[in-house]
């Protein structure tokens, strides 16, 4: 049958109201959260350059270090707020189950940089941002999905004879390309992760030339530029988890002074990474509109000559 026009709004069908997953069916039936959080101590064995390294980035860039520990140490703070009994429930532990492997991605990459591993740093840096984007993500209107897997898993698989917990695919790269400063981090992270040429030559001949290439195989050796960079990161990474956890205040209910501390670190630490002299990455469009990443002040010590490298 066909018709001259449209049905009428009285003929149309109701919309069914999008109804929302249902509430985890699991409690919270205990928690436990340091009293606060300190940086790895310097490893026992370490060779001559790594124990140069260690102690050149206490030197160097100790007020980075200081910081970084200092929101390390407030983040988990806040996270123990999530114990309280208004607080204890499967969304408050949504949030605190990626925080806190966010917390340890970031703490164990802080112990690689300051120990001359830089290379290896890098892919933890990149796995603490989706951590912390993902926590964003359920903020900003997806906790359905961490609600579904909650209700999907731990059944169990006949087939296999199995504990069904299932994966739970979710990133968040929309919550990355929100935050400014995490989606050149996280780029340049990716890029730097990878086997891909340019970044390998900065970590494994990083005085390289077009006429010669000074191979230093495992090098570990202290560099300020990478170090400076890394640690960057890290406190960028952390001022993101920092502000994530103070927007949610119903899961983490710290007291006034925390949270009042956790805002002055922020600025602390904007304070300390606005400083020209460090070096940090930033992303520009070249002629054939490629988005492309500019090392700024990159030098292995601080007498050296400051180099400006593109990628």
């Amino acid at each position: 049958m066909t018709t001259d026009g449209p049905p009428s709004p009285d003929s149309a069908p109701e919309a069914e109201p999008r109804l929302g997953i249902a509430a985890s069916p699991q409690r919270v039936s205990g928690m436990r959260v340091p009293d606060g959080w300190t940086l790895p101590g310097k490893p026992s064995g370490l060779d001559e350059e790594a124990e140069d390294a260690w102690r050149q980035t206490g030197f160097a860039d100790g007020p980075a270090w200081a910081l970084l520990e200092q929101s390390l140490d407030t983040q988990a703070r806040i996270a123990a707020s999530g114990y309280t009994p208004s607080a204890r429930n499967m969304t408050m532990a949504g949030f605190a189950s990626l925080w806190s492997r966010a917390l340890q991605s970031s703490s164990d990459a802080a112990g690689l940089v300051r120990r001359g591993a830089y290379q290896s740093a890098v892919p933890l840096i990149r796995q603490a941002i989706e951590l912390v984007a993902a926590q964003a993500g359920l903020a900003g209107g997806e906790l359905d999905e961490w609600r579904r897997w909650t209700h999907e898993a731990f059944g169990h698989d006949a087939a296999s004879r199995a504990t069904e917990i299932g994966v739970g695919h979710y990133f968040s790269g929309e919550s990355i390309a929100a935050d400014e400063h995490l989606r050149v981090i996280y780029r340049a992270a990716s890029d730097f992760g990878r086997p891909n040429f340019g970044p390998t030559s900065l970590f494994v001949a990083n005085e390289a030339t077009h006429d010669r290439y000074p191979l230093h195989f495992g090098d570990h050796a202290f560099h300020l530029g990478w170090t400076q960079l890394l640690t960057g990161w890290l406190l960028r990474t952390s001022n993101s988890q920092l502000h994530v956890a103070l927007h949610l205040q119903q899961y983490f209910p710290a007291a006034e002074p925390l949270r009042e501390r956790a805002i002055e670190l922020v600025r602390s630490v904007e304070r300390l990474l606005d400083d020209d002299r460090r070096c940090r990455v930033e992303e520009i469009e070249d002629a054939q509109l490629r988005r492309r990443h500019l090392l700024v002040a990159f030098r292995r010590r601080d007498g050296d000559a400051s180099q400006r490298l593109l990628l």
